[in-house]
């Protein structure tokens, strides 16, 4: 990773808002339990959403995208990934902050990602395109959604802030037999980062004092994650746990932990949850 996040390594215990949506039917899987009761589970939804602190147009685009995000109450998740020509920090002036990494450098790269604002929903292609602007971004999301649950993702963090370890609890249970090898790519996020930003706006070309919400900082295993299974049993919970040590300069407090399980031949994401830090 180009900026160590964390110490970490892979294992079982690793040191490591204007588009408007309608109302969606809610497609659930319905599974059972040991106990033998109902348990019901939906689907949610990857927006990766790849900007930089001096694309004039990503503003807007975030808008877009967290409108869309609190629309959906919880099936939608926002991930920045500052990478490309517009992130690239700049040695002295306005634009010194970096946000970038070597994950999302290189996810910028394998998905082709040439301009910004845009952005990839599941990583799934939307009318023939992986990569989908943001006028399309809630017709993608929708797409997405009314298909069935196919897997849960369960995400538990403690965090010691003495000592900045944080462990990270990912349970995985495939809700039916898929075919192919699956991945799990886990990730840290971080809000309320505040540096300059372009705009598009002549009367306020830049926003000083913009907030960045929902950055990446980096993978916990690797920029693809480590393989789940290589045979999908959905009679299995797959249980992963890590422990990290965050970063000095991040925010406990602001950071999440961003979970995924994609197929690991395509990078198609089936299924992704989110959990801060700290509990709220």
């Amino acid at each position: 990773m180009k900026r160590s996040i964390i110490a970490l390594a892979t294992g079982v215990i690793l040191l490591g808002w204007l588009t408007s949506c309608d109302k969606l039917d809610e497609p659930y899987a319905v599974i059972k339990n040991t106990n033998d009761t109902t348990v019901t589970a939906q689907k949610t939804v990857l927006l990766e959403d790849y900007t930089g602190h001096k694309c004039v147009n990503c503003p807007d685009a975030a808008i877009t995208a967290h409108t869309l995000e609190k629309s959906l109450k919880g099936r939608l998740i926002v991930m920045a990934v500052h990478a490309g020509f517009f992130a690239e920090p700049a040695s002295t002036g306005d634009f010194t902050a970096d946000y970038t990494t070597g994950t999302g450098d290189e996810w910028n790269s394998y998905f082709t990602i040439t301009a910004n604002p845009n952005g990839l929903v599941n990583r799934t292609a939307y009318n023939g395109a992986l990569v989908v602007g943001p006028d399309n971004w809630a017709n993608a999301v929708n797409a997405q959604l009314a298909l069935d649950a196919e897997a849960t993702v369960d995400i538990s963090n403690e965090y010691t802030e003495a000592t900045r370890n944080l462990e990270i609890t990912v349970d995985t249970k495939f809700l039916e037999a898929l075919s192919g090898a699956y991945t799990l790519t886990v990730c840290i996020t971080e809000d309320s980062l505040i540096s300059p930003q372009k705009t598009n706006n002549s009367t306020t070309p830049i926003i000083y004092d913009y907030v960045f919400m929902d950055v990446l900082r980096g993978s916990v295993n690797g920029t693809w994650g480590e393989e789940l299974t290589a045979t999908v049993d959905p009679s299995q919970t797959y249980k992963k746990t890590y422990t990290v040590t965050l970063n000095q300069a991040w925010t406990a407090k602001n950071c999440h932990v961003v979970a995924f399980v994609s197929n690991a031949e395509t990078k198609e994401i089936i299924q992704t949850g989110k959990e801060p830090v700290i509990a709220e």
